[in-house]
């Protein structure tokens, strides 16, 4: 549940070092200002819209494709991706009209991963059956070409992909290979660390994408995931005890060492490498436009925080507060918060909010948010069995009503791909 803190009072919470963002020039209008007339249009058309009183789009169905017994599906801009039986194929999703099909060896190895900063691009992972080994393939499915293979788990951040192994059992054997996402050709390389990959400031993808190593000798490294520089080292003084786990949480860096069979945890802030009490709470930030979204959670022995919040990057003021497990999800027409608990396909959402001043635009209890397969596209769902839908676009706001339940359904801003029969993919597009 969301709540607006009282107008009475100010919070300010203290988030330490790097927390604060620049303000704009002077000379340019800042975007809370643009934000505002938008957000006061968004919350009339939503309320209006949202209430039932705008009736829904028709669906046209384009087209059913066969889909294998362990085949998948996905939507990416204006193709259909069928995959399965040794082959990727795409469908038009104006008519259904096959534009290609591509030999692409094994079964399923892990989900089709559309890059974001290559559109038009896919990376996906099939697997040998006779002898397990994954190859990643990256499709340029404009063209249904592969441009490029690699036999590592690859994925995609930003314009680079990353693959993070071990030939063995051996964690601190970790080996980093980083290829650029378009061409495949390899970047940088690193072995023998621990690795750590900042994945919220990756994904934000700011001015620089940092990944930390940490080698046996105390060794602590950021790199620059990119191009592989460094950015900042420190030494740490282990003594005789051997690192064994580095990970990220929050602002924080958490490295476990182990001597004579007893593990220690220590703590240290990203942004100075300073030290980190260890009974202080964990906090986790997302990035939500004008604010930080922040959860934590309580260290052994520290206080517990029992709700996440919604605190502005320029003042630090705590402008709403959410239920702890609680998700806030950045739309084209505003914050979303959504429950944590599940139901059904989605999680239940409370209400939509301003993202200049974090307000809320509008009640949206009775909705959920669609926890399954999208592409660039937020899915609302409402109803005992889900088939009334609403989803959130850069174009605006658009609602239908299913003809089948939504499971395993996949959303393109104007067409749904859905499991309709037995080994077969349905493909709507809404019309009107």
């Amino acid at each position: 549940m969301y709540q607006q803190p009282a107008s009475s009072t100010t919070a300010v919470i203290d988030l330490g070092a790097g927390w604060r963002q620049q303000p704009s020039e002077r000379d340019h209008p800042g975007a809370r200002t643009l934000l505002r007339p938008v957000a006061a249009a968004v919350a009339a058309a939503l309320v209006f819209a949202l209430g039932g009183a705008v009736p829904a789009r028709r669906l046209q169905e384009v087209a059913t494709v066969a889909l294998t017994a362990q085949g998948d599906f996905q939507v990416l801009e204006d193709l259909l991706l069928v995959r399965g039986g040794d082959r990727l194929a795409g469908y038009n999703l104006t008519d259904g009209s096959q534009r290609w099909d591509l030999p692409l060896p094994g079964t399923a190895g892990g989900p089709i991963m559309p890059v974001e900063a290559a559109p038009g691009m896919i990376l996906t992972a099939m697997e040998d059956a006779a002898t397990g080994r994954r190859t990643t393939y990256a499709v340029d499915v404009a063209a249904g070409v592969v441009r490029w293979q690699d036999e590592l788990p690859m994925m995609a951040l930003g314009d680079v992909a990353i693959a993070v192994w071990s030939p063995g059992e051996d964690r601190t054997d970790t080996r980093i290979t980083v290829r650029d996402v378009r061409t495949g050709q390899q970047r940088w390389t690193v072995r023998g660390v621990l690795p750590a990959l900042d994945y919220p400031a990756v994904i934000r993808g700011r001015d620089t994408m940092p990944i930390w190593t940490l080698q046996t000798g105390g060794e602590l490294t950021e790199r620059d995931l990119r191009d592989g520089r460094v950015l900042r080292r420190l030494r740490l003084d282990l003594g005789a005890a051997v690192p064994v786990n580095l990970s990220i949480s929050g602002d924080e860096l958490i490295v476990e060492t182990v001597l004579a069979g007893v593990k220690t945890t220590a703590r240290f802030a990203t942004a100075d490498l300073s030290p980190v009490a260890l009974t202080a709470p964990y906090v986790f930030r997302t990035d939500c436009g004008a604010h930080w979204c922040t959860t934590s959670r309580p260290a052994a022995g520290g206080p517990v925080d029992e709700t996440g919040a919604i605190v502005d990057k320029e003042t630090g003021e705590v402008r709403g507060r959410f239920a702890m497990g609680s998700i806030i999800v950045p739309t084209p027409l505003g914050l979303l918060v959504a429950g944590p608990e599940p139901r059904g396909d989605g999680l239940p959402v409370t209400a939509l909010l301003d993202p200049a001043t974090a307000r809320p635009l509008a009640d949206l209890t009775g909705w959920d948010l669609y926890s399954g397969s999208t592409v660039g596209v937020t899915v609302l769902l409402r109803g005992r069995t889900h088939r009334q839908v609403a989803w959130l676009t850069p174009g605006g706001l658009e609602l239908t009503q299913l003809p089948v339940p939504p499971a395993r359904c996949a959303f393109a801003p104007r067409a749904i791909a859905c499991p309709a029969a037995a080994n077969s993919v349905t493909v709507w597009r809404v019309t009107g």
